[in-house]
């Protein structure tokens, strides 16, 4: 019978490190994984203090995991997947308690990233459209600057689901830009 050797990432060997009541590698992977995180949560929230409110909340419970240390081969997935679902309690939260079009416009939230070209304005516009699964994909690979397989493994998915799935919200997104009224795609001629 053979054995098969797994290989063990950095993230995996600073969490368990973590655990073990390592404040240094804690805060190694807050350091590798904090904008990341935030930049995640941002683009599915649509909003920076709550992007900052779940960034915060996850990162209290890692420090809380040590009550119960147990071993992660995948942290950044687990982690991912914490922020995720802290960033979909967010947004049930919201339905039950405003509609965005009911709030004063001086409530809205705004965007802290700077100014954007026209063009940048256009495809965040149209990559907010797209369907959470879709709009996931390409926030964790544009923004976020994780590889598809990376993704897949986060997920809990095949590489090649993944590979299809970014292909199709990339497809859609293509659409919605090019969808646009005419006088903002003037400004697009070069994406096709």
């Amino acid at each position: 019978m053979t054995q098969t050797t797994v290989a063990v990432s950095d993230e995996a060997v600073l969490m368990s490190r973590h655990l073990a009541g390592d404040d240094d590698a804690f805060l190694e992977l807050f350091s590798r994984l904090n904008h990341k995180l935030f930049i995640y949560s941002l683009k599915l929230l649509g909003d920076s203090v709550q992007a900052e409110d779940v960034t915060q909340e996850v990162w209290e419970k890692l420090i809380m995991l040590r009550r119960q240390p147990q071993e992660y081969l995948n942290p950044v997935g687990y982690i991912m997947k914490m922020v995720r679902n802290h960033c979909f309690n967010q947004i049930k939260n919201r339905k039950r308690v405003s509609h965005f079009s009911t709030m004063d416009e001086s409530t809205h939230p705004r965007d802290t990233e700077g100014d954007r070209t026209e063009l940048e304005e256009i495809v965040l516009t149209a990559l907010d459209g797209l369907p959470l699964e879709y709009r996931e994909v390409l926030i964790l690979n544009i923004y976020c600057g994780y590889t598809l397989q990376e993704i897949a493994e986060m997920l809990d998915k095949s590489t090649d689901a993944i590979w299809k799935r970014a292909s199709r919200a990339r497809d859609k997104l293509r659409a919605a830009v090019l969808a646009m009224p005419d006088f903002q795609r003037q400004e697009l001629t070069g994406l096709d």
